[in-house]
């Protein structure tokens, strides 16, 4: 029998097979599922961890903080960090710890000194110790330096604390706070937004990518029976 012309026109020229299908599918998934985990990601309250703000976001807040900080203190936090990432450091001397100190206003103004005490006499006094003890005495430092206190999570949580409505699950400025501080709490929000919206994006697009793929390949193999 001779096919008719239209037959042959209408026929498909190049037949999808079942894995190019299975991947469009897939792929229709992703993008949908992308969009969706994006957006709810970024329009929830995702700086909560049940009632009340969330660790994670009183660390964002504190890392805000820190971009608030003067030229000079931000120096001088740098070194403070340094100081406690070397002090934490089992292979560090205490030379070096005693150098490091000694370049840093704020760790050196956290030397307690006896009376009549100059700070090199202090650390004199101080580096004397054997290692343990010496170790266990400069990690008090770090509280002690002003820059430190400033930014630190204790500071973040009184400046979230204080702003933190919780009959309405809202922030909200209070009197005290300044413009300047209720701006980090709403930077920190943006930021935590951001940073769900491109989790839920991935774990979204994935999801309901990999259901697109398992549905579409169902739905062909069906169709070959």
């Amino acid at each position: 029998m001779v096919m008719s012309i239209s037959s042959v026109n209408t026929a498909p020229q190049n037949p999808k097979s079942i894995r190019q299908k299975t991947i469009e599918k897939g792929q229709q998934g992703f993008i949908l599922g992308a969009g969706i985990g994006a957006i709810e990601g970024f329009t929830r309250k995702s700086w909560l961890k049940g009632d009340k703000p969330s660790d994670t976001f009183v660390k964002q807040v504190s890392k805000q903080m820190e971009k608030t900080l003067a030229p000079n203190e931000k120096s001088e936090l740098t070194k403070v960090n340094k100081f406690f990432e070397a002090l934490l450091d089992y292979k560090t001397e205490p030379d070096e710890l005693r150098q490091r100190i000694e370049k840093s206003n704020e760790l050196s103004n956290a030397i307690i000194k006896q009376e009549g005490e100059t700070t090199e006499k202090a650390l004199d006094r101080i580096f004397a110790q054997d290692k343990p003890m010496l170790k266990k005495e400069l990690r008090e430092l770090q509280d002690r330096t002003v820059v430190d206190k400033k930014v630190n999570i204790n500071a973040a949580k009184r400046l979230v604390n204080k702003n933190f409505n919780q009959k309405t699950k809202a922030f909200e400025k209070a009197n005290e706070t300044t413009k300047e501080a209720f701006s980090i709490i709403k930077k920190a929000i943006t930021k935590t937004r951001i940073k769900t919206a491109v989790k839920d994006t991935v774990v979204g697009g994935v999801l309901v990518g990999i259901a697109g793929m398992l549905i579409g390949a169902h739905e062909l193999t069906k169709k070959q029976k």
